[in-house]
C-alpha cells in the first residue's frame, strides 16, 4: 500500500478491497485506499470524515462498506458508525453502536446482516466484553444477538463460511490469549465450540476464507509477533499448517479475499514499533487446475438473456450457494450467499455479457449471462 498502516479496517465490495484508517508513526490517519487485484494497483478514495482511529469495527454488506467504533491516538474510545458508498465515493453517518464505546471487536456478515461482538472499552486490562449485536443496513438499526458462551474477549477475528459465522482467538478477561474457535448458526441462533486453532494463542491475526477453507495466521501473543499460518476445513472441522507468512509482521494488518484470490499484509512490529505497507497474495497449490462442473440440472439461471427486471439463480439441490457476478475480464461486481433462489437486480448494470460463478457443497460452476 502507498502508506504503512496497522489497525486499519478492511472491507471488500465491487471487486475491490478498501483499507481505511489505521496508525503509523504514532499518528492515526483518515485516508482510505482501494486495491484492484486485476491491475495490482492502489488508488486513493474519499477520506473517512469521522475522527481518525485504529482497531475499528468494519464490514461490507449490500454493496457498501461500514466502519466505526475504534480507539484514537489520545486513547478515546468511539461508538459512531459510518457507511461508505463506493459508487458515489461518499461517506454517510449511521446509527451508533448501541452499547457505546468499543474497539477491537470481532465481526462477520450472514445473509446481509452484520454481527458484531466482544471488544474492549478501556485499557490493557479491559473490561473485555462478551455481548453481541446485529446490524440491519436496510433499516439502519441494531439489535441484540446471541453472545459467545464464554468470557469477554477482544482482538478476536471473525469470518463467514458455508452459511455460518466463525470467531477465533483473542484475549479474554482472564488476560490469557486463547486459541478457541466458535461457530454461529443463524438458523438455530446458537454457538458451537469447534476444534481450537492449533498455533500459539494470539490476538489480532489475519483471517480470510480461501478456496472453501479459512486461513488464520500471524497476530501477537504478549510481546511476540507470529508468522505461522493454518488452514481450517469446516467440512472436517480440522486444521492443517500451511507456509508461514513471508512478509514483515501483519499483526493487526489487513486480510481479504476477492473472488478466488486472497491477500494479507501491512501490520505492526511490537519490537521496533514500526508499521508496514507490504501486501502478499496466498497461492494454493493446484488451485488454477481445480475442475469446475457446469451442472445444468442443479443450477438454473433465467431468464437469459435478462432484461432490466433482473434474473434468478435457482438451485434444484439442497444447501447454501455462494454465487458471484463477474465481468468477462474477471472483476467481481457482487456476491451473494443464499438457499434455493436469489433474484439479481440488473437495473444498475450496463448491457453486455457477464459471468456467474457458484459453489454449492463440492460442486462448482460457471455460466455466462447476457444483459440487454
Amino acid at each position: 500500500m502507498p502508506s504503512p498502516r496497522w489497525g486499519s479496517g478492511t472491507f471488500v465490495t465491487n471487486g475491490l478491497a478498501f483499507v481505511v484508517g489505521g496508525r503509523s508513526n504514532g499518528i492515526d490517519y483518515p485516508q482510505m485506499w482501494a486495491y484492484d487485484p486485476i491491475t495490482n494497483t492502489w488508488a486513493p478514495k474519499a477520506e473517512f470524515p469521522g475522527t481518525p482511529r485504529r482497531l475499528a469495527t468494519v464490514f461490507a454488506t449490500n454493496g457498501k462498506g461500514y466502519y466505526g467504533c475504534g480507539i484514537t491516538g489520545s486513547g478515546t474510545f468511539l461508538s459512531d458508525f459510518w457507511e461508505y458508498d463506493p459508487v458515489a465515493n461518499t461517506w454517510t453517518q449511521k446509527a451508533n453502536f448501541p452499547p457505546g464505546q468499543r474497539y477491537n471487536t470481532w465481526q462477520f456478515v450472514l445473509n446481509g446482516i452484520a454481527y458484531v461482538g466482544g471488544g474492549n472499552s478501556a485499557g490493557a486490562s479491559g473490561p473485555f466484553h462478551a455481548d453481541a449485536f446485529k446490524y440491519d443496513p436496510n433499516t439502519d438499526t441494531w439489535s441484540t444477538a446471541a453472545a459467545i458462551p464464554d468470557q469477554g474477549r477482544h482482538g478476536a477475528v471473525g469470518f463467514t463460511m458455508n452459511g455460518k459465522g466463525y470467531v477465533v482467538g483473542g484475549r479474554e478477561n482472564s488476560l490469557n490469549f486463547v486459541q478457541d474457535l466458535w461457530s454461529f448458526d443463524p438458523t438455530s441462533n446458537a454457538w458451537s465450540a469447534m476444534t481450537p486453532f492449533p498455533g500459539a494463542p494470539r490476538s489480532s491475526p489475519l483471517a480470510f476464507v480461501y478456496c472453501n477453507d479459512a486461513v488464520v495466521g500471524c497476530g501477537r501473543d504478549g510481546s511476540v509477533n507470529h508468522h505461522d499460518a493454518w488452514a481450517y476445513s469446516a467440512m472436517t472441522n480440522s486444521w492443517s499448517q500451511i507456509p508461514s507468512y513471508p512478509g514483515a509482521t501483519a499483526m493487526a494488518g489487513t486480510s481479504f479475499s476477492i473472488g478466488n484470490r486472497a491477500y494479507g499484509g501491512l501490520g505492526w512490529d511490537l519490537t521496533t514499533d514500526l508499521s508496514h505497507a507490504d501486501l502478499w497474495e496466498l497461492i494454493k497449490p493446484g488451485n488454477v487446475s481445480v475442475a469446475e462442473q457446469i451442472t445444468a440440472t442443479n443450477i438454473l439461471i433465467s431468464p437469459n438473456p435478462a432484461g432490466r427486471d433482473g434474473f434468478r439463480i435457482e438451485s434444484r439441490a439442497s444447501g447454501f450457494i455462494n454465487a458471484s457476478l463477474l465481468t468477462c475480464d474477471g472483476r467481481m461486481l457482487d456476491n451473494w450467499h443464499f438457499q434455493q433462489t436469489f433474484h439479481v437486480p440488473t437495473d444498475q448494470l450496463e448491457k453486455g455479457a457477464y459471468l456467474i460463478t457458484w459453489i454449492q457443497g463440492e460442486t462448482k460452476g460457471t455460466a455466462r449471462i447476457i444483459i440487454h
